[in-house]
């Protein structure tokens, strides 16, 4: 928050490799690494197991940038993974970008109903095969070098 103002829907700029998307109505990602509680004898852990780390996401387009990310894709959307790129900011904001690298589209749903106004708006779900850059620093780094994993999370 910069002088009291707060980052909204406004102040967000989403780019698809189809471009700006002017017609994304909401996204969401997350991303994480679960560990197991490793026991022996007692009720208290003697440590932890950590498990695979994980992003995933889902984006809602309007039926015409749907259809423009579909000619950018050749007409199918699950053979080639894509980069999200998401921008929160405006003129009295520090801007935030977040990447989404490498993301594989692993469903479509649409839905329509009586009364909407905008009746086929299509759903995307996606998985994330390397780490998402929260605002530049990667979600996970493999022990080893940070600049080597930044250099490789981009290309």
């Amino acid at each position: 928050m910069i002088n009291g103002v707060i980052y909204d829907w406004e102040d967000v700029r989403i780019v698809l490799p189809s471009g700006e998307a002017v017609g994304l109505t909401e996204i969401n990602y997350e991303d994480g690494r679960d560990v197991e509680m490793r026991y022996g004898k007692g009720a208290v852990p003697r440590g932890v197991g950590r498990k695979n780390y994980e992003a995933s996401g889902n984006c809602t387009l309007d039926s015409d940038e749907f259809q423009r990310l579909q000619l950018v894709m050749g007409g199918s959307m699950y053979n080639t993974p894509v980069p999200i790129i998401v921008s929160y900011g405006g003129t009295l904001k520090e801007t935030v970008t977040d990447v989404l690298p490498l993301c594989w589209l692993t469903k479509t749903s649409t839905s329509a109903k009586q009364g909407e106004a905008n009746v086929r708006q299509i759903k995307l779900d996606f998985k994330i095969a390397k780490p998402i850059l929260w605002n530049g620093i990667p979600a996970y780094t493999e022990a080893g070098n940070l600049i080597d994993t930044i250099v490789d999370v981009i290309t």
